[in-house]
């Protein structure tokens, strides 16, 4: 059977067009791995990084707010749940990402770390990358499992896991994207993935408006000013200490993003911080949801360039840049459409708990 008949019989008139679309969908993406492999595998884990942060950034509030209690917890914890049973999901695709090591990471076939054999090459190399990567992600899903509602509730199990999250989260920095740079390292690195994290799950929920009312809208926005501040400290503090530390492993990582398109795409991004802090910083501001969405939309940008800056650069190559933009801003898409699916599934739920509740 030739390629044009197969395509009729199973993606004919007959074919739901959603059926219809998710095949086309899987068929370019084949033929861009066939034309492509190592661009394709480098988006693929840019893509699958973004997706699994949502989804532990919104764990990591589930149990923050089993700690410390509080309306926005409560508010939000359809969507909060709904991110965080991805996790589990998103994590099974993490054995793709141990599959691909030599064609994303620079040391997966020993040549990234001609320089320093004696050292870095006793904890990058593909064997205990891939160990590191089970444990991670196995963890993560029952961080992920208990925050969706499943299993013990309680504050000790909380408590527990945002201890495995806080040390776990270090590593998953370090093997993931700081290795991308094997001879680079920064000690706050692992501080910003999880701020990241935390960024993407609460731009998510402001966005969707998931608090519904001025109170909680108001205390997410607070929460994503809180993070996105960080993130623009720490990537401005990292930058003065290893700028002025002029040391050529340090200097080296910002040489390269001095170049062009990596200074449009800082300028871009510390546009889109300020904007979001010139609304977010507004208590009026905060309690209106056309305005917070407004900033949660340049949060989730800012956010997506961060990323975008720290994992594309070292590759080199056109493609790759492309196709790592395309699949951070998709696999953002992606989870946006998860979390309004979760709202409204638990909408007419709650319409209908109040209706059938004793007046």
């Amino acid at each position: 059977m030739n390629p044009s008949a197969w395509i009729q019989r199973n993606l004919g008139a007959n074919t739901p067009v959603s059926l219809r679309l998710f095949g086309l969908i899987a068929l370019l993406l084949v033929a861009l791995a066939l034309v492509f492999p190592a661009a394709v595998a480098r988006a693929f884990v840019a893509g699958w990084i973004v997706a699994i942060s949502a989804g532990m950034g919104a764990s990591i509030l589930v149990h923050t707010h089993r700690l410390t209690r509080g309306r926005w917890g409560d508010a939000a914890r359809p969507a909060l749940e709904g991110l965080a049973a991805t996790v589990p999901f998103v994590a099974i695709l993490g054995l793709v990402v141990i599959l691909v090591q030599p064609l994303v990471w620079p040391w997966a076939d020993g040549s990234g770390l001609a320089e320093k054999p004696d050292v870095a090459a006793l904890y990058l190399n593909p064997l205990f990358f891939g160990v590191r990567a089970i444990v991670i992600l196995a963890g993560w899903s029952v961080i992920a499992i208990l925050a969706a509602g499943f299993g013990p509730q309680g504050r000790l199990a909380s408590g527990f896991s945002i201890a495995f999250y806080a040390i776990s989260v270090h590593f998953a920095s370090i093997d993931w994207i700081m290795s991308l740079e094997p001879h680079w390292s920064s000690t706050t690195f692992g501080a910003m993935f999880a701020i990241t994290q935390l960024s993407l799950a609460l731009g998510l929920l402001v966005v969707t408006d998931a608090g519904r009312s001025p109170g909680p809208r108001d205390d997410f926005a607070k929460l994503l000013l809180v993070t996105v501040l960080g993130l623009v400290y720490m990537q401005f503090m990292q930058y003065l200490v290893q700028w002025s530390g002029n040391l050529p492993e340090k200097v080296a990582y910002y040489v390269l993003r001095s170049e062009f398109p990596w200074q449009a795409v800082a300028i871009l991004g510390a546009l889109l911080a300020a904007s979001a802090f010139a609304i977010l910083s507004r208590t009026k501001l905060r309690r209106d949801a056309a305005y917070t969405k407004i900033a949660a939309d340049c949060a989730l940008a800012f956010v997506a360039l961060f990323v975008f800056f720290e994992f594309a650069p070292p590759f080199r190559d056109v493609a790759s840049t492309l196709f790592c933009l395309v699949a951070i801003l998709g696999a953002i898409g992606l989870m946006l459409v998860l979390t309004v699916g979760a709202l409204a599934a638990r909408s007419p739920v709650d319409r209908r708990a109040k209706q059938e509740a004793p007046r």
